[in-house]
């Protein structure tokens, strides 16, 4: 299976961790299908890309961005990259779907930081943060 399939296939496949966050976050079988199945696949997948080209890896390949853009110039080498972004986006929407539910707070909320996460990850978790110190400040 070459890169650019991979690539289709990831963003295709990680809708179905998605869409349990949104729509089934209470569902006993969410946070096992995400964080033991789906992310797993995400893992071994991006094992793959990167072992099977690694190329000129070398330890400073991440010491600048000429070498990150350098790194990243294989298909197989940005496929893996896309998939480090789509399991870790993921995983850090399961994890603010667990703190809802672990805080009690409504699972509305989760719909204001979960589509920022999908889309912009880190983003997504600064707003769950804001969130959660305003529903915290309010209470107190």
């Amino acid at each position: 299976m070459n890169a650019s399939t991979i690539f289709q296939l990831g963003s295709s496949i990680v809708l179905l961790g998605w869409l349990p966050l949104f729509f089934a976050p209470k569902w006993k079988y969410t946070q096992p299908f995400i964080l033991n199945g789906l992310l797993v696949l995400f893992a071994i997948v991006y094992a793959y890309l990167l072992l099977s080209d690694i190329g000129d890896f070398k330890f400073d390949s991440f010491s600048t961005l000429q070498n990150v853009r350098a790194l990243f110039e294989k298909d197989n080498a940005l496929a893996a990259g896309w998939l480090h972004y789509l399991a870790f986006d993921l995983f850090v929407g399961a994890y603010i779907v667990r703190e809802i539910q672990r805080l009690q707070m409504p699972h509305w909320l989760a719909f204001i930081a979960l589509p920022f996460t999908f889309m912009f990850g880190p983003m997504g978790y600064l707003i769950f943060i804001i969130i959660k110190t305003i529903r915290k400040n309010a209470v107190d």
